[in-house]
C-alpha cells in the first residue's frame, strides 16, 4: 500500500496492567515507547502476540510510525518505520542486540533482589 499520507504523530502517555504488570506507553511524536518492566513480560507478550507481528509492523510501516519496546528503560527491539530487522524471514523484529544482553543480564538479578 503506498499512498500518500500525511506524517502521523503518536500522543500517548498511558499505562496498561496486565497480570499485573505496568506497561508503560509514551509518544509525542512518530516514535512510541513501550517500556515493559522485565523480559519475562516480553517473553509472554510475544507468546501470545507474536503472530500479529507481521501485520502490525506493516501497518506501522505504512503509517511510517516506530514502535521502540524498552526494559525497564533500555531499548532492546524496533518494529515499523526505523526497525532494519536483522531475521526478517523469521520477524519483522530489529533486536537491538547491547539493550537485550543488558535486559537479559539484568533479569536474574531482579529475579533474586
Amino acid at each position: 500500500m503506498n499512498r500518500e499520507r500525511e506524517p502521523v504523530d503518536v500522543e500517548a502517555d498511558l499505562t496498561l496492567t496486565i497480570d499485573s504488570q505496568p506497561i508503560n506507553i509514551e509518544s509525542y511524536t512518530d516514535t512510541v515507547l513501550v517500556d515493559l518492566p522485565s523480559v519475562r513480560v516480553g517473553v509472554a507478550l510475544v507468546r501470545t502476540e507474536g503472530a500479529r507481528l507481521a501485520e502490525l509492523d506493516r501497518v506501522l510501516r505504512d503509517l511510517d510510525v516506530t514502535v521502540v519496546i524498552q526494559v525497564d528503560g533500555t531499548p532492546v527491539a524496533r518494529l515499523g518505520a526505523d526497525a532494519r530487522p536483522q531475521f526478517a524471514d523469521l520477524a519483522p523484529v530489529e533486536v537491538v542486540t547491547s539493550g537485550a544482553l543488558r535486559a537479559a543480564i539484568a533479569a536474574p538479578m531482579r529475579f533474586f533482589s
